[in-house]
């Protein structure tokens, strides 16, 4: 019996041990209790019911490095919308994987952007000299900005045909009436200043070109407290403040000469920037315009030069006759041009009528500068510009490239000039020549120059239709049927024929004869005088070179039969 208990006893306190440790075991797993939706969808952990409605995840500041934007040239920027005030998702071939952005070279603005914020234009800093900066960085150019930012502008404006004077950089009036014109063209504030907006509009695609129909702005003129203003039509002008009713000659100084300058230098008679100096230059170039419009040429603006020039009929110059300011070695444009060909006429320059202030041009002034008692430097200064018109005696390379005003002048010689069987014709030719200019407007009815009538009058349709012809044979335009303009509008005429040598020395009508030829072939650009001198070898030799004959200045058999036929090549200048 005892030992019955004693074995019941040891079992009871064998389970009771193995409860103990099974509690413990169960103490050790012990695990959270699941979290509960409560009614109002709440998230509850536990007993203390903490509430997670808003879950708080904190956002890494994200650092973009940017990398070098690669300098391909490659780029499609014609979906880039320039006129936003944002920038535009540019073309996809321009995202590289780096993420840099390609920048056009003329673009107005870099782009700059952070992490979830929308692109914006940073406007790119120019480095043209004398504008003024805007607030946003942006240079405005404007009259006398210089530099190649305004180089490259009037590239573009010439590109789209607002601009035809010299590309030199420098803001002048004339670069002034193109802005004006792009503006007016554009749906722009029309103020002849290039801004951030009118520079933008400029060089995107959709920059309109100027066409016949195309407005044109009435140009601005600058008044002594540097104001501008816009110009009111008066009597017989439409250009503002200048007067029709003076004369203004050499020695005169003033803003109505500066007003004079100016209106020159819009209509391509001069360049540079004007003084209010009435000088050689400005004097050749009042020249200039007064042949071009058959107004006494003696360089002197009186009321009926005037009234013409300041009229919205005034025609533009062809080639320039001037230039107010300096010139040097690295210039280029029409007015180097210019400087050469008188140069040349002078005798002092043999080398190529290319626009290029190279220093065979340098050698040319230095050598004109030390003949005449000037500093012998090579720049083509103020001084040495004047001595240069005084000496071709106050006359230039104008669009009929006369020196002077005397009846050997190539207008006056050519009325009547004649060689190898041909004649001029011109709206003053006599009523004998009344079959030739009938077969004048047949050849040139033929060829699609003329569209006027057929009858023997050569009246200004006809006039017109030479000056087309001209142009597009690369001679000179006069608007008078010259033997030249004959010889090869009919074509035919062989490379035949005796003649006599000329060179350095000789005289008399035959050299005339070769003067004339040689400058409706735009090589020669002095008086018809008859004698052989320097600038007509020097012609010879150009029309040599441009023909492939035998480069030696002498107007031989060779030379001869071919500047007489019509297969003679005009210059290439």
């Amino acid at each position: 019996m005892k030992e019955r208990k004693s074995a019941s006893a040891s079992k009871r306190m064998a389970m009771a041990v193995m409860l103990a440790l099974v509690c413990l075991l169960l103490t050790a797993c012990y695990m959270e209790p699941d979290r509960v939706v409560d009614g109002d969808n709440g998230l509850t952990v536990g007993d203390n019911a903490q509430n997670f409605d808003t879950v708080i995840t904190p956002t890494p500041t994200v650092t973009i490095t940017p990398t070098p934007a690669p300098t391909s040239s490659a780029v499609d920027w014609s979906e880039w919308d320039f006129g936003a005030d944002t920038a535009t998702n540019p073309p996809s071939q321009v995202l590289p994987t780096s993420g840099s952005v390609v920048i056009p070279t003329q673009a107005p603005s870099i782009i700059t952007a952070t992490v979830g914020q929308t692109a914006t234009a940073t406007p790119r800093p120019t480095t043209s000299t004398s504008g003024s900066t805007t607030t946003t960085g942006v240079t405005t150019l404007k009259v006398g900005s210089e530099g190649a930012d305004v180089k490259r502008m009037q590239q573009r404006l010439k590109n789209l045909g607002y601009y035809t004077g010299s590309v030199d950089g420098d803001f002048g009036a004339g670069t002034e009436l193109a802005v004006r014109d792009f503006q007016a063209n554009n749906g722009l504030s029309v103020d002849g200043k290039a801004g951030k907006r009118t520079l933008e509009v400029l060089y995107s695609e959709n920059a309109k070109k100027k066409t016949a129909t195309s407005v044109t702005a009435k140009p601005s003129t600058s008044t002594s407290t540097g104001t501008t203003t816009r110009p009111t039509q008066n009597t017989a002008t439409m250009y503002t403040n200048g007067k029709t009713d003076i004369y203004l000659r050499l020695g005169n100084s003033g803003s109505q000469v500066k007003i004079l300058q100016n209106r020159l230098i819009v209509l391509g008679y001069l360049t540079g920037t004007a003084d209010g100096e009435f000088e050689a230059t400005t004097e050749a170039a009042v020249k200039a315009f007064q042949k071009r419009h058959d107004i006494w040429n003696d360089g002197v603006a009186g009321p009926t030069t005037l009234s013409m020039l300041y009229s919205s009929s005034a025609k533009k110059a062809t080639s320039v006759a001037g230039h107010l300011g300096a010139l040097k070695e690295g210039a280029v444009g029409d007015s180097v041009r210019t400087l050469q060909k008188n140069l040349r006429t002078l005798g002092y320059y043999s080398g190529s009528v290319d626009g290029d202030y190279g220093a065979g041009t340098t050698a040319a002034v230095m050598a004109f500068q030390r003949a005449r008692g000037l500093t012998a430097d090579g720049v083509a200064g103020k001084a040495t510009l004047n001595a240069i018109q005084s000496a071709l005696g106050g006359g230039s390379s104008s669009s009929s490239g006369s020196t002077s005003g005397s009846k050997d002048s190539p207008e006056n010689y050519g009325l009547t000039a004649s060689s190898n069987g041909y004649s001029s014709l011109s709206s003053s030719s006599s009523s004998s020549k009344r079959n030739e200019v009938t077969a004048l407007q047949s050849a040139l009815s033929a060829t699609g120059y003329y569209s006027g009538t057929v009858d023997g009058s050569y009246g200004g349709g006809t006039e017109k239709a030479v000056e087309k012809y001209q142009r597009a044979k690369g001679l000179r335009v006069t608007g008078v049927a010259g033997p030249t303009t004959q010889r090869l509008l009919y074509g035919g005429t062989s490379e035949s024929g005796t003649y006599s040598k000329l060179q350095t020395g000789s005289s008399g009508s035959a050299v005339k004869r070769l003067q004339y030829a040689l400058y409706e072939l735009k090589y020669y650009d002095g008086d018809i005088t008859g004698k052989y001198d320097s600038a007509t070898e020097n012609a010879v030799m150009a029309f040599q070179e441009v023909n492939g004959l035998y480069i030696d200045g002498i107007a031989g058999q060779d030379t001869q039969r071919k500047l007489f036929s019509s297969n003679a090549k005009p210059s290439n200048i």
